[in-house]
């Protein structure tokens, strides 16, 4: 067994060392400048990233045009989970409805600015984009059929982001191309009524195209939504917003990797998992922090949603960031990923 605890040490001892690591840039974080942050109601501060040098939440306002919606051109926000999609589309929104000189609202005690979100799944079907079943309130036991939150967004000349769009049904999104092309109308079949979209109205895709058992969107709504955005963690704002910034510039090297097509890499922590991890570092210290992180990694990698070498490409990442000193040894035989100690009970 000597022998055996003596290998681990060695490789404990490289691993705390980072000599199996390439070297990566520590001032990254310096070449890259922000934007002018947005504050929504909520008090959520978002700093819009950049295309070619121009804020994106202001060409995603030029491409809507609030006063004739037949002559916009919609948005796709595609990338990985966590990496700002919805965020910036709650941004665009709430720009678009302050240039409308609109007033901010509250709907069911919560600010509002003209935005709304649908989500569906493989069982969804046509009506999902239609009505919605709610209980009576006045009449236990029966429930009533109201607008959807697209048909609302229709009628009231609202943003609305459909969520994780390719894994509804095609059946349910061909359902209202006739909202998409210019014509801006749906029929609703339980009234036999068409509804005709305001001034105001927008679509907005957010989606992973990488997700597991989920589909491309239709070949006719490519050209709808013309104009696709592959949104990217950003990760100066992340900084400037407190989270660690060598615990950032790391996560930012991991994340250039994957998108590089670097080590075979398909997931990286985005934005929102840095963020989380930041957070709790800020309320629970480094140890406990790490270990709930860790936890969280290591199921996935049980459920096999994300690979045991982006894991440890994780751990490799929080080595080079400084919390190398945290993790255990093998000898020591401690419920562990890569060296960082699990959030396991005792």
């Amino acid at each position: 067994m000597s022998a055996i605890n003596t290998a681990l040490s060695t490789i404990d001892q490289v691993a705390s060392e980072g000599d199996l690591a390439p070297d990566r840039p520590r001032d990254a974080l310096e070449l890259e400048s922000l934007t002018s942050p947005v504050v929504l109601p909520d008090g959520k501060r978002i700093y819009p990233p950049r295309l070619h040098g121009e804020p994106i939440d202001e060409l995603a306002c030029a491409l809507i045009d609030t006063d004739r919606p037949a002559e916009s051109t919609f948005l796709r926000l595609i990338g990985p989970p966590g990496s700002g999609k919805s965020q910036l589309a709650r941004c665009v929104a709430y720009r678009l409805w302050q240039a409308r000189g609109r007033e901010l609202e509250h709907r069911h005690g919560v600010p509002f600015y003209g935005f709304v979100e649908i989500t569906g799944g493989p069982s969804s079907d046509e009506y999902l984009f239609r009505y919605e079943f709610v209980p009576a309130a006045d009449d236990a036991g029966t429930v009533r059929l109201v607008d959807s939150a697209f048909v609302q967004a229709m009628r009231e000349g609202w943003v609305v982001m459909i969520d994780e769009v390719n894994t509804i049904r095609d059946v349910a999104l061909l359902s209202i191309n006739s909202c998409l092309d210019g014509r801006l109308s749906l029929y609703l079949p339980a009234t036999g009524e068409t509804v005709i979209a305001r001034r105001g109205f927008a679509c907005l895709l957010a989606y992973n195209p990488g997700l597991v058992g989920a589909t491309d969107i239709p070949d006719a709504w490519h050209s709808r939504f013309p104009a696709t955005l592959e949104v990217t963690s950003n990760w100066p704002a992340l900084a400037e917003l407190g989270a660690p910034r060598a615990l950032v510039t790391e996560a930012m090297a991991l994340d250039r990797q994957r998108i590089a097509g670097e080590d075979g890499l398909t997931w990286t922590p985005q934005f929102r998992d840095i963020e989380a991890l930041a957070r709790m570092i800020s309320r629970v210290g480094e140890r406990a922090a790490l270990a709930l992180f860790v936890s969280n990694l290591s199921e996935q990698v049980q459920a096999g949603k994300i690979q045991d070498a982006e894991a440890a490409a994780v751990c490799r990442t929080l080595d080079q960031a400084g919390y190398a000193h945290l993790k255990v040894s093998a000898t020591r035989r401690l419920p562990s990923l890569h060296g960082y100690p699990r959030a396991v009970s005792s």
